[in-house]
């Protein structure tokens, strides 16, 4: 009944047909034929953000340093690692650094000389007389007593005190480089004074042991050929084993772990020590090294025995033992 009167309209009545059409029908299907017509089409469903990348990436982790990454890190904050010697001593250190609670190399030279100076004062503060004797007082005085005479305890005392001295005018590169050497972790240590007295405790150790204090009992060392001469010297003379080296030399190379391996089960029966040729030139001389490695086995100071080439850790036990 409503498009009977549509079809009578004439041709030129066709515009009037179609809005009378589109007035017919119902809301719905009219916003879905003619949203389309008169709807402009929008682009910011598409649109591009500068910052869009960013935030889409902004909750993501970030891949994990690499050993390399972290160690340039250290060396741009200007923080020694040298007695870092896996990945997780490397990331304790880099945190410590993060967090401030270790110093930068700049930082502790920057300190040391105060440091130095206030030690120097206060220990020429105590050395200084206090009273002075007066003539009638020196008149009277007694002759000295046979038990005067300073015994080894004060020898020992003494001693002790200026290697005291000696370790406190060392800067803190030095210390830490010293700690590193003799195996001795040092992360912890924030205070110059602190690594003093772990150095200082690890000399005490080895004068027990070694005339020169590097050579430490299970531990391979290295010596110059001043330090050899000393470690020659030394009295009760316990045996020392030296391995005659050159960086460059593959075999030299190979066989370090293995002497690090034997040191450890000698113990402390015998000293264990390296030393470079190139940069003991003389003393290699001295020794009259051929090829490299070369092994030399002392006893009270002179040469025993000797083996040129590597030897595994049990060649090298075995022919220790043999020969002392």
């Amino acid at each position: 009944i409503y498009y009977k009167p549509l079809i009578m309209l004439q041709p030129r009545s066709i515009p009037a047909t179609v809005l009378l059409f589109l007035a017919l029908l119902p809301k719905g299907a009219m916003s879905f034929i003619v949203g389309p017509i008169i709807t402009p089409r929008t682009t910011t469903r598409h649109s591009y953000h500068p910052n869009q990348s960013t935030r889409m990436f902004a909750s993501t982790e970030q891949p994990p340093l690499t050993i390399r990454e972290i160690k340039q890190e250290l060396q741009d904050r200007k923080i020694n690692y040298t007695d870092c010697f896996d990945k997780e001593s490397l990331l304790q250190r880099l945190q410590q650094a993060k967090d401030g609670t270790v110093k930068s190399d700049a930082e502790d030279s920057h300190n040391d000389d105060a440091t130095t100076a206030t030690v120097e004062t206060h220990v020429n503060s105590k050395q200084e007389p206090t009273t002075t004797a007066d003539s009638s007082d020196q008149s009277t005085a007694q002759p000295p007593s046979s038990s005067s005479t300073p015994s080894s305890d004060n020898k020992n005392t003494i001693d002790e005190t200026t290697m005291l001295q000696e370790i406190r005018s060392l800067r803190v590169r030095e210390l830490r480089e010293e700690l590193a050497r003799r195996n001795l972790r040092w992360g912890g240590m924030i205070e110059k004074e602190d690594l003093v007295q772990a150095v200082f405790q690890a000399r005490k150790v080895a004068l027990n042991f070694s005339a020169t204090g590097v050579l430490t009992p299970g531990n391979v060392a290295e010596l110059t050929g001043e330090q050899l001469e000393q470690e020659l010297e030394q009295k009760p003379k316990l045996p020392l084993l030296l391995d005659a080296y050159a960086t460059w030399c593959g075999p030299c190379q190979m066989m370090a772990p293995q002497l690090v391996e034997a040191s450890q089960v000698l113990g402390d029966k015998v000293r264990v020590a390296k030393m470079d040729t190139d940069q003991n030139q003389a003393q290699a001389s001295k020794l009259q090294v051929q090829g490299l490695p070369t092994l030399i086995l002392f006893q009270n100071g002179k040469e025993v025995d000797r083996i040129e080439g590597a030897l595994m850790k049990d060649q090298l036990i075995q022919w220790v033992e043999s020969k002392l």
